[in-house]
């Protein structure tokens, strides 16, 4: 079970047997570094995104199909820790992982990885709450909440 530890935050816990953990590659793009030819930290939370939405179109339930059915998953609260630099041309490993499972909202968790030193550059998490077509929150739909439990090995319990 996932919950809050020192400063605000979330530790997950060991991956559990089962438990899918997504990986996203990406490469570093000059437009994302700054003069020093640094990630700029914002970037971090596309990054996130990335790992994000690829774990939930594998679990079968693509963003688009939500937004074609009047859902959409927005980002409520967003924690980062930065640890070491990412730079331009970088290789980075996305990880991401379903921590935990509510009627009207979910969190993920994220690491951030420099594939070649197997390094962690920056690992966080995002609480998102769904909105249905009234631009206001409902539950989660059955099925993506469905596939959400299934992909993260959960069976029929919240996270």
């Amino acid at each position: 079970m996932a919950g809050f530890g020192e400063r605000g935050r979330l530790d997950p816990g060991e991956v559990r047997e089962g438990e899918v953990v997504g990986a996203e590659r990406l490469r570093v793009r000059y437009a994302e570094t700054d003069q020093q030819a640094v990630v700029y930290h914002a970037n971090f939370l596309e990054y996130f995104e990335v790992g994000r939405t690829a774990w939930i179109r594998d679990a079968g339930f693509p963003y688009s199909e939500m937004e074609e059915q009047g859902y959409a998953l927005v980002v409520a609260e967003a924690h980062l820790r930065f640890m070491r630099p990412a730079r331009y041309d970088d290789i980075l490993v996305v990880e991401t992982r379903l921590s935990e499972l509510r009627t009207r909202s979910c969190t993920f968790t994220y690491r951030v990885i420099r594939e070649t030193a197997e390094e962690v550059l920056v690992e966080g998490w995002t609480a998102l709450v769904c909105l249905g077509p009234q631009g206001r929150a409902v539950p989660i739909p059955d099925h993506l909440a469905r596939v959400m439990r299934t992909r993260a090995a959960l069976g029929g319990k919240a996270v």
